[in-house]
């Protein structure tokens, strides 16, 4: 009966199958870890059996757990005689399927969002950091608290310990989600009871509460039950330290913050204001996130009750993004901006040094029609500056093949202009290619 209780709480408490999170990448570290952890219970399960032969049936040890009392003396954690190995081996050692099963449960429940958030290897640090740190308050609490050496040479086995190390980094970084459960009862009666959805952070707050509560009572009732409670407790203070290093609990706000701007400007002009404020919000804690700058450029063009008042707003965050990214010479970042201020509409107040210099790295990334955008402003609104000269020569070479009277008047005015320059032997050649391809055309 001791080893059917977990599998009996599949039928009689509501079994986490899900959240409402989607997954970003393949949890390849998470699934690893599942097959490494039923493959492991197998093997004991069958070497077990091949050190003890005439036991019960294979069925019955796959249920049940190895007949081998002395397998999980051999290679779990003991605290009467700790190894480190065995702090590595204990994670992967389960008593029984119950065990097994509600593990990795919980490991397929939290696990791909938390490697979602973190990456495959510093995730796979948190899971095997977590189990170590769980043991080791385990071994600790065991010598510490005189009542409990009596029970020190009780082995640890499981993964418990590693996988509240993850639940920990969930909470924080995903708090407002939702676990899904089936409650097979309610699905059998096809109740609205069968299927349900409750807060992430309030069914972690009772595991957390439970676990408390079993430790504080390990400690005025030793022996009592089988739970390592400390463990877990280990494992989860190793991840709330992973959380805040990781900076977990910063990038779920600003996600969740993301998700309100958005929400908010898609429900029309009376809310698109409180949507700005939210925008800037992320951008005071993220001021180099250029995808989320442009978002508030566009919501900014589209609002109605000023827009020559958005419309500059728009233009100046499209700036002061712009600026940022050339003084780190991310120049194809600023072109990216020049793009997207085209096709809202917005002009731009650059210097004639920054357009000349944009328009030759949009023309590098297949950007002419950009380019000859800022030479043409360029020309316009800064006639006087050095960069004019440059500037029409290169408006011409770029129109060449599409547009020679153009090519004519901008290379006519270069000349007339700069008749001193080293460039009007290349002005004039130019414009006999303009010449030939309009008789060309012709």
């Amino acid at each position: 009966m001791t080893a059917l209780w977990p599998i009996l709480l599949v039928l009689l408490v509501p079994l986490p199958v899900g959240t409402d999170r989607r997954r970003r990448h393949v949890p390849w570290v998470t699934g690893t870890l599942i097959a490494l952890n039923v493959a492991v219970y197998v093997g004991t399960v069958l070497y077990a059996r091949a050190h003890l032969p005439g036991g019960d049936s294979l069925a019955h040890d796959l249920v049940y757990g190895p007949s081998d009392p002395d397998l999980f003396s051999a290679w779990g954690f003991l605290p009467s005689a700790p190894r480190l190995p065995s702090l590595f081996l204990s994670l992967f050692l389960h008593v029984n399927l119950g065990h097994l099963f509600w593990n990795m449960a919980f490991l397929w429940l939290f696990g791909p969002h938390v490697e979602d958030a973190l990456g495959p290897l510093p995730f796979l640090i948190l899971y095997l950091g977590g189990g170590w740190a769980a043991g080791l308050l385990h071994f600790a609490i065991k010598w510490l608290i005189p009542a409990q050496r009596y029970t020190l040479a009780e082995p640890l086995v499981g993964a418990s310990g590693a996988i509240s190390a993850i639940v920990a980094p969930f909470a924080v970084r995903y708090h407002r989600a939702q676990i899904r459960l089936l409650w097979l009862p309610g699905l059998l009666a096809r109740s609205d009871w069968g299927r349900l959805e409750v807060p992430a952070l309030a069914g972690l707050a009772i595991w957390l509460l439970q676990n408390l509560a079993g430790a504080v009572k390990s400690l005025l009732l030793p022996g009592t039950g089988g739970v390592a409670y400390w463990a877990h407790l280990g494992g989860f203070a190793f991840g709330v330290f992973a959380s805040e290093v990781g900076g977990l609990l910063r990038e779920g706000r600003q996600e969740y913050l993301l998700q309100e701007a958005r929400a908010a400007a898609s429900h029309g002009q009376d809310l698109r204001r409180a949507s700005v404020q939210k925008y800037r919000t992320f951008l005071d804690r993220d001021s180099d996130n250029l995808p989320v700058r442009i978002e508030l450029a566009r919501v900014l063009v589209q609002s109605s009750d000023d827009p020559d008042g958005g419309r500059r707003e728009a233009a100046g965050e499209l700036l002061t993004a712009l600026r940022a990214c050339a003084k780190r010479h991310q120049w194809p970042d600023a072109v990216r901006l020049c793009v997207e201020a085209n096709s809202l509409g917005l002009i731009l107040p650059l210097t004639a040094r920054e357009r000349l210099r944009l328009a030759a790295v949009a023309e590098e990334a297949g950007q002419e029609a950009v380019a000859v955008g800022l030479l043409r402003l360029l020309i316009a609104e800064t006639p006087d500056a050095s960069e004019d000269e440059m500037a029409r020569l290169k408006l011409g070479q770029l129109l060449l093949q599409t547009d020679p009277d153009e090519v004519r008047a901008v290379l006519a005015a270069f000349l007339q202009k700069y008749p001193q320059s080293p460039w009007t032997a290349r002005a004039r050649e130019l414009l006999e290619k303009s010449a030939a391809n309009g008789r060309t055309n012709v």
